[in-house]
């Protein structure tokens, strides 16, 4: 037995709350006055849509909608939840869309929490795909705890200042996480999981991305952990980026804070193109085919990160190389002229012709004082242990080599 939801909807005063007996309750809908709908048991109140409209439209302020399962699979434009009021609270739907999941444009004030999207329709492109949640010119939200599915952008804000997103699961979209002309965004303590990018910060300003995980973005040749373009005045900090085709990507991006990462196992730890005045310190680069690659980024703060790649000299045992970690341009410069290169990353050949490249060094990228050990590791306080040790081991090989090279000018005397 079905019943039709908007006879239940127009009936109930404003402010007053509907509680949905389990059963199968048909769409669309529209709510039009502040109101709680909610499900009995959560999951067993079934909203059902077969129309080509949105399964559930709310126009007004105050609405809370809970516990509700959303079944609105067709596929078209119309987003299933459509939200266009202030202080909207949405929590604890499992939604199975064609669509967009939730829409919300020009409303502010919200919660979209403990919410499960899921795309539905598994033979269309990923651009043919809608968003999980969408948010446009819409003001502090709070986006908590959602689980995203096959979408296109798991979560998408866009001219939408404020919003905090924090402990969402987005996989197998296109972008887990993207804000785009945003300001004082928080992304926090998410994960990402193959995802062709795990979370993009794209012409935004005074974002903190803190404390997430991204993994397994490695399936598009445009792969990221982490993608900054156009960013500026941000942090990104204590996130970990693993088995990425690239983990940090920043491109004219300037201002920012990178630091406390772990980027480990990716195809590229980071990226650094046309990117100016960002710091990057106290990062951990480990188990990356190549650690770095820049090109017009010379003028970043670099230092004290590992890099697992790079062999340096500590002769005084304060636990920082002496030397520096420059970063090759080389393959970079070329792949930018000619994009079909990338498929010679870090063959023979190509390692041969870096190594060849010498141009212009003084304005390569570099970590001017990188560790020698990785950060926080047990036993390798920077002015003891095994940094120390690799200091006076150094120093006595060079002493070693001038003793050589010295009796040997002697026998030749």
């Amino acid at each position: 037995m079905t019943t039709d939801l908007q006879p239940i909807l127009d009936e109930a005063e404003p402010g007053s709350t509907i509680v949905l007996k389990p059963g199968i309750y048909l769409g669309p809908a529209v709510i039009r006055k502040p109101l709680e709908l909610r499900s009995e048991i959560a999951g067993e109140s079934i909203l059902l849509n077969e129309s080509e409209e949105s399964a559930l439209i709310v126009e007004a302020d105050d609405v809370t909608l809970a516990g509700i399962r959303i079944r609105d699979e067709a596929f078209k434009p119309q987003a299933t939840i459509v939200v266009s009021g202030d202080r909207a609270r949405i929590e604890q739907l499992w939604i199975a869309t064609g669509a967009d999941g939730i829409s919300v444009k020009d409303a502010d004030n919200g919660t979209i929490t403990s919410t499960v999207i899921d795309w539905t329709p598994r033979e269309v492109s990923m651009a043919a795909k809608g968003n999980g949640i969408d948010l446009f010119n819409s003001h502090r939200w709070r986006i908590d705890g959602n689980t995203v599915s096959d979408a296109h952008d798991g979560i998408y804000m866009e001219k939408s200042d404020d919003t905090i997103v924090t402990g969402n699961v987005v996989e197998r979209s296109r972008y887990g996480i993207h804000c785009m002309y945003t300001a004082r965004t928080v992304i926090r303590g998410n994960v990402g999981k193959a995802n062709v990018t795990g979370a993009m910060v794209m012409t935004a300003t005074e974002v903190e991305v803190n404390g997430n995980t991204f993994t397994k973005q490695n399936e598009n040749v445009h792969s990221q952990g982490i993608l900054l373009f156009d960013a500026h005045d941000s942090v990104f900090e204590d996130n970990k980026v693993e088995g990425n085709r690239t983990g940090f990507y920043v491109e004219q991006s300037t201002g920012n804070v990178i630091v406390g990462n772990e980027a480990i196992y990716n195809f590229v730890g980071i990226q650094l193109l046309d990117a100016e005045s960002n710091v990057v310190e106290g990062n951990l680069f480990q188990g990356n085919v190549a650690d770095a690659q820049a090109r017009g980024s010379s003028n970043n703060e670099i230092a004290g990160n590992y890099w697992d790649g790079f062999s340096g000299i500590d002769t005084d045992g304060d636990g920082y190389s002496d030397t520096a970690y420059a970063i090759n341009p080389f393959f970079q410069g070329v792949t930018q002229k000619r994009a079909a290169f990338q498929l010679f990353f870090q063959s023979p050949g190509m390692e041969f012709l870096e190594e060849l490249f010498q141009n212009n060094r003084d304005d390569w990228s570099r970590d001017v004082k990188p560790l020698m050990a990785p950060p926080g590791f047990d036993g390798a306080n920077p002015s003891h242990g095994s940094s120390k040790a690799t200091g006076y081991l150094s120093l006595l090989l060079i002493i070693a080599v001038i003793g050589m090279l010295y009796m040997n000018r002697r026998r030749t005397i």
